[in-house]
């Protein structure tokens, strides 16, 4: 069975120490989603558009769109499927694999409700291929840019993955005392939790929504969720 493994945070600044950590957890057949927030906001910084987050997800008009892209495929996604490559796995870069609908509210083109392609994504699999997937789907009439979670969480329901690994900056999960959880059976308890906030609440709403679709265990940082036999 595939492992996704989603690649966000600071880590996607040092594209060869990313993949030494994609390695540890890869197995013969492995998806990889990347998000690419930091380098996103840096792209905006040099535009001078100040960016601006709700409940975790950004705000994202037509010029921030358009940084969204540059900043993902033209930096991101051709580093890290270079060092794969270059690390000697058969990377593959893909994009068009992902659909979603624009989210109703203030995000503007924001997609939700995101779907991966399983028939696809299974044949590049089976041709002993590692695809390479950028959080930006094609909408109805549009790009929208999505969460890099909610993404890998679509990735890992669609192809029925054993499993779905977030490699973040981050330890992991934290409890109301600010101590990493090492294994959590779902993440309800911590989604309705105050002290839960800006861009674990989207991660943890991904880390349900891989679980409610099948996926037995998911890793954030050391935090594992699954049933704890």
């Amino acid at each position: 069975m595939s492992v996704v493994v989603k690649v966000g945070g600071a880590l996607l600044e040092n594209p060869a120490r990313a993949v030494e950590e994609i390695q540890q957890v890869a197995t013969t057949k492995t998806v990889v989603v990347h998000g690419g927030g930091l380098q996103i906001t840096r792209m905006l910084e040099r535009m001078k558009v100040a960016s601006v987050f709700i409940d975790g997800l950004r705000v994202t008009d037509r010029q921030t769109l358009a940084a969204v892209a540059v900043a993902l495929i033209g930096e991101v996604h051709t580093a890290l499927v270079a060092q794969l490559r270059q690390n000697g796995l058969a990377a593959v870069g893909m994009f068009g694999l992902i659909r979603a609908s624009q989210k109703p509210g203030p995000w503007g083109l924001v997609g939700n409700n995101v779907r991966a392609d399983p028939v696809a994504l299974n044949a590049i699999l089976e041709a002993g291929r590692l695809p390479v997937i950028p959080a930006l789907a094609l909408g109805e009439t549009s790009l929208l840019n999505v969460n890099g979670d909610e993404t890998a969480a679509a990735v890992a329901v669609a192809l029925e993955s054993s499993e779905l690994v977030f490699l973040t900056d981050v330890e992991g999960v934290k409890d109301a005392d600010g101590m990493v959880l090492d294994r959590a059976a779902a993440p309800d308890e911590l989604l309705a939790a105050s002290f839960v906030s800006g861009g674990m609440i989207p991660k943890l709403r991904a880390v349900k929504a891989a679980m409610d679709g099948g996926v037995r265990m998911v890793r954030v940082g050391r935090t594992r969720f699954g049933r704890i036999s």
